[in-house]
Parts: structure tokens; sequence; C-alpha cells
């Protein structure tokens, strides 16, 4: 196996031309420990990953011309199970749409020596950190692939550009992926993709390990609720075995601010006002986000809509509930008959369900709790439900 180089060898010749000569010179007297110097070019002959949790674990170790061993030495082609976490019986696989995976990458010059790699300094809002001159990273050979957060983007909220460290998951949540002396796999869906670690150097890769394979198995199916408006902000998902979480990854069992306003961000019900619409995902245990979408609508009169097979709806535990308007029936106008209405107290008859998106009708103050469905248009039943999610109704 040969390493992969990102540098091409100088021609000396270039060294006789004065303008090189210079700035070489100048490139040399750099007093910034940051600045790009090709003359602290590093070589690293061996690269070793060990995981950052409780068990510290060795995973993979690999070296120039013999390629990717375990730590007993035999050769591999797979990363090992790399998530190392409190409470786990060993180390446990990737999963689609779950915990990440926090290695330690370790690059070895060409004497034996561990590479200094560190973090500087991190921002204290957007959590981007300035590195050593040499940090780790890693690439994917298939930038197209879907199997992990990718590809690497810089934080939004940098006002001069920034490192490019983070990656964007599918529940829109903004991650971080390279943290100077660690990495972060992030599984996004089932599968497999090959990953080469980087010996970055500044701006470029001084040097590329042999592609290993990163495996992602199937995970939980997961539902996500998101507003309908200019924050589009991710306002929950939920799995069995985690319940419902914020962006973040805490734990909730309400939301209070579903409303998302023009110029005003994310606002709460009140009584009787204005109502929440939110994007209702599905993904299944893969990672791959279920088809809810408008098979047809009628063209005029109350719209009425036609959803593909699989659509997303909601029921609230208590169906006597008059925090919202229920039950769902069908318009009497309505073209295609389904139940994706219900009534106000005032007589008004709104739709709820427009296939996939939710609507959220507050109708006195108080809370209720919803169960969010993945509905069987053909059955005429529900697929698959989450645990109850609370939202709260202020007074008008």
């Amino acid at each position: 196996m040969h390493t992969s180089r990102s540098h091409a060898r100088p021609n000396r010749a270039w060294l006789f031309l004065p303008l090189l000569t210079l700035a070489v010179a100048a490139c040399d007297s750099s007093s910034d420990p940051l600045a790009p110097d090709d003359n602290d070019h590093a070589d690293s002959e061996r690269v070793e990953l060990l995981t950052r949790g409780p068990a510290s674990a060795l995973l993979a170790v690999w070296i120039d011309g013999v390629g990717w061993q375990d730590a007993d030495g035999n050769a591999i082609t797979e990363l090992p199970n790399s998530i190392d976490r409190e409470g786990q019986n060993g180390l446990q696989p990737l999963r689609a749409g779950g915990a990440n995976a926090s290695l330690t990458v370790r690059f070895f010059g060409r004497d034996g020596e561990v590479i200094d790699m560190g973090t500087v300094s991190r921002d204290d809002v957007t959590r981007s950190r300035q590195c050593t001159a040499f940090n780790a990273r890693y690439r994917l050979t298939d930038t197209s692939s879907e199997v992990l957060a990718w590809p690497n983007i810089q934080h939004p909220d940098e006002t001069n550009g920034g490192p490019f460290q983070f990656a964007r998951r599918a529940t829109g949540q903004l991650v971080g992926i390279f943290h100077c002396d660690h990495i972060h796999f992030y599984p996004e869906q089932a599968g497999s993709v090959q990953v080469q670690f980087r010996l970055w150097h500044v701006d470029h890769s001084d040097m590329d390990t042999d592609p290993i394979t990163v495996v992602v198995e199937e995970g939980e199916p997961r539902f996500e609720l998101q507003t309908r408006g200019d924050a589009s902000a991710l306002l929950g998902y939920w799995t069995e075995s985690q319940g419902w979480r914020d962006i973040s990854g805490a734990a909730i069992e309400r939301i209070e601010a579903p409303r998302d306003v023009e110029g005003q961000g994310l606002q709460p019900l009140t009584a009787f006002g204005a109502n929440a619409s939110l994007t209702l995902r599905y993904f299944d245990a893969a990672g791959r986000q279920v088809d809810f979408g408008t098979a047809e609508r009628q063209a005029d009169g109350p719209r009425d809509r036609r959803c593909t097979p699989l659509s997303g709806r909601f029921r609230p535990v208590d169906p006597a509930t008059t925090v919202t308007p229920w039950p769902n029936q069908p318009h009497p106008d309505g073209q295609f008959g389904a139940s994706l209405y219900a009534e106000r107290t005032n007589g008004d008859l709104v739709p709820i369900f427009h296939c996939d998106h939710i609507h959220i009708y507050p109708e006195a103050e108080g809370s209720v709790e919803l169960i969010m469905q993945a509905w069987d248009g053909d059955s005429g039943a529900a697929v698959t439900e989450s645990a109850p999610i609370e939202f709260v109704v202020s007074g008008g």
C-alpha cells in the first residue's frame, strides 16, 4: 500500500528564481506559529485511532507501506466498533441517526515522535477552534455519501469565514466533526463509506492514510418536528430509546414556542390565536426519510388533498381535549373525503393534516399531549407512532 500525498516534490531549479528565494526567506522568518510553512512539512509513518471514553481503546493502527491493523497487529479493512460511552457493555457500533463516535487521532513522525496537535483557542459562541499548525481531519472517498454527516462546512455565524470544522445532520443539527486532536463520526444512514485520515497542516493535507471502511448499522425509526417559517427550527425529534429530544440532544417533555413568526422568531401558542404550522418527518431504521407528500389537491373549494400512501398526522392522548380542535373529519365539500380537518369553537372547519405537515390550532388555555403518526391511507391506520409530546397554550 502507498501513502496518498497531497504535495508534489519541489523542482529545485525554482530555488534560483529571485522572487521565490525572497518568498522562502519571508516564510522562514515568520514569527506566527500557525502560518503556512512548507518547510515545516511533516510526514507520518504511523497513525493511531483511540476511543475517547471510559475504555480509551486502541481501535486501529495505520503503518505506511503496511496498511491498517487492529490493536493486536492483524490486518483489517473495516473500523471496529467505535462508540465508547459510560454504562455500555463494551464498544458499540455506529447506528443510523444515533450517537457519534469520538476518536483521538495520533500521528507519529518519521523518527517515532508524536506530532503535536491541539486547540489553541475556541470561540465562545460558535465553538469554532483555532488549532495548532498540525491537526487531525478526515475525508470521505465518496463525497456524495450520506452514511456520515458530510461535507465539512464553516459555522454559519462566523463573521470572517472560519474553519471548515462542522457538518449538518439530517435533523438540521450543526455538529463539530474536526476538533484539532480528535474527530467525530456522526452516523446518518445505514451503509458503509471509506474514510482517509489526514495530517492537516494549516490549510492543506501533508499526508493521507490509506482508506478504511466505516460501517453504519441500522438504527431506530424517528420522527422530527420542524417549523415552517423563516426560522425553520427543529423543535424536536423522537426515537423509542431516547424519547423526545431538542436539537442539542437534550431530553424534552414539552414544546412551548412552536409558532415561527416572521421577524419575531419562535412564539408561543395563545388561546384562539394563530396556529403552528409544522413539518412532520419520519425516518426508517436505515436513516432514510419516508416520503410524506401531496399526491393531488382539489383545484377549488376547500383545497382538499390526497396524500401519498404514507403521510404525517397526530392524535391527542385525550380525545376529549378542548385545547386544540378535535376530532379530525372530512370536509363536506372535499373532493377526496380524507379526514384532514377539525372544527374550531367558532364553527370554522380548518385543515390540521396536510400530508407532509400539520397544523396545531390553539383553542383554550392549557396543554395538550399529542402523539405523532406515520399514517397509512390505504389501511386507514397508523403504521407507527411516537410517544406523546406536550404543547402549551397560553391565555389569549
